[in-house]
């Protein structure tokens, strides 16, 4: 399990539990330290949430106030577009930079995990070796492996080679891929409930992806084998939400897989789907296909209110493989269902946020730093799965749709906060989901931090 973008998630995390512990707003001191520090006029919205979702400026003055100095861009700017039209030109600083880091990590699988990490070349040069030595202390296992990648093109439209041979920790549920928030989550409260596995092999896709489409192609030659949990202890010492792990399914897994997305050019609407096969006919161990089909929509109302509308298909034949499952529950599902705890060979989720484009906290007229925007938003969403359960638990009925009682729903409201890092598009919720039928006890609030977009894969960003 790696953590490139630890530091940053970390900090982020950090600020969200201040803000949090303070109740939702600043305290004097730095009510006081900001008083005087210029604020920027929010923009006006438009129909992208990508655009207005935060309503902050660009420029540094906003996130840093009266400590940034205003930079004369032009030049910058004219850089920018020469070396977006011409990306071999930076070639000559060296077709082979390298460069090195530290790489930490933690689950309760792998315990504390240490290694370095280090990389060689350019992706639109010769291409770019990144190679990774771990040491999980947990199961006293060796990880690492090494990752080729190679672009053709512009930034705008590539196509690109990926390669990757080694061994790692992936989570099974596939189609949830914040690995690095759930490190988090487990070091500093053992608030994780994501499931691992252990992957030892080949793997390699080639894609070509523009600012409106993009296809990629892959095959995986991996050895899948189950982990067991070898560390239970977090920074404050609570008892961990999720002590066991869900085993995988073992075996050598060779699985063909296809993708392909689109975002409608005028229309902000992005549909994709995939498709992944394993066979015995290629000496795999599993035999299944697994389909997963998702369409979002980002509409705006008044220039004033994003909505969000997403739905989710999945199908799963063949064999029950536990890592090729889907599974429901959590910030990119069903809010009010914590982590992963409800899974099958078939998935079905209609999702609707509404956020509001402006700072509640300026229209509140309450002294805060510009970096801390506040929007507020309502959500509902329903979903199900069915079929072979993974958790070992009995079948829900259903073939290519579920049977009517295996449906759970839920509505609630939430308070967004996007400060840019890691993911610019991606923002904290503290939410609280109420349930609307009899398949939960009882409401809960969540803290998460998700897309808003979270059923489909961003292109052209």
């Amino acid at each position: 399990m790696t953590s490139r973008p630890v530091i940053a998630a970390a900090l982020a995390a950090a600020v969200a539990g201040a803000s949090l512990a303070a109740g939702g707003s600043c305290g004097a001191a730095t009510a006081a330290a900001f008083a005087g520090a210029p604020r920027a006029e929010p923009a006006a919205p438009d129909s992208s949430l990508d655009h207005f979702l935060g309503a902050m400026s660009d420029s540094t003055a906003t996130y840093f106030g009266a400590t940034a100095a205003h930079t004369d861009t032009a030049g910058l700017d004219s850089a920018l577009t020469y070396g977006l039209a011409h990306p071999r030109a930076r070639d000559r600083h060296g077709r082979f930079p390298f460069s090195y880091r530290p790489d930490l990590g933690f689950s309760r699988v792998d315990g504390p995990v240490y290694g370095a990490g280090a990389s060689v070349g350019r992706a639109f040069a010769l291409g770019r070796l990144d190679g990774l030595v771990q040491w999980a202390s947990g199961p006293n296992d060796v990880l690492g492996g090494a990752t080729f990648k190679r672009s053709i093109g512009t930034l705008d439209a590539a196509w690109s080679l990926e390669l990757y041979a080694g061994r790692r920790t992936d989570g099974i549920d596939r189609d949830s891929d914040d690995i690095q928030l759930a490190m988090l989550r487990a070091f500093f409260s053992g608030t994780d409930y994501k499931h691992y596995m252990r992957r030892d092999g080949f793997e390699g896709s080639i894609a070509r992806e523009t600012e409106r489409w993009r296809a990629r192609a892959g095959y995986r030659d991996m050895l899948e084998r189950p982990m067991a949990t070898s560390a239970t202890w977090n920074l404050v010492n609570a008892e961990p939400v999720v002590v066991g792990n869900l085993p995988a399914a073992q075996g050598r897994n060779r699985e063909f897989s296809l993708e392909a997305g689109i975002r409608t050019p005028g229309v902000p609407v992005w549909a994709e789907i995939g498709y992944a096969s394993s066979s015995g006919a290629t000496s795999s161990d599993f035999e299944y296909r697994r389909t997963r089909a998702a369409l979002a929509a980002d509409l705006s109302a008044w220039r004033r209110i994003a909505i969000v509308p997403q739905c989710a298909y999945g199908r799963l034949s063949g064999d029950p493989v536990t890592q090729a499952s889907f599974y429901l529950g959590g910030s990119n599902s069903s809010r009010g269902l914590l982590g992963a705890t409800r899974g099958g060979t078939g998935m079905a989720l209609a999702r609707l946020d509404v956020i509001g484009a402006d700072d509640v906290l300026a229209l509140a007229r309450m002294p805060h730093p510009a970096w801390l925007p506040i929007q507020i938003g309502a959500f509902a969403s329903a979903g199900a799965v069915w079929g072979a359960d993974p958790y070992g638990g009995p079948p829900r009925g259903g073939l290519d749709w579920p049977d009517q009682e295996h449906w759970v729903s839920e509505a609630g409201g939430a308070l967004l906060w996007r400060p840019g890092l890691p993911d610019p598009a991606g923002f904290f919720r503290f939410a609280y989901a109420w349930p609307l039928g009899p398949e939960w006890d009882n409401a809960r609030f969540t803290a998460t931090y998700s897309r808003a977009l979270s059923l489909v894969k961003p292109i052209g960003q």
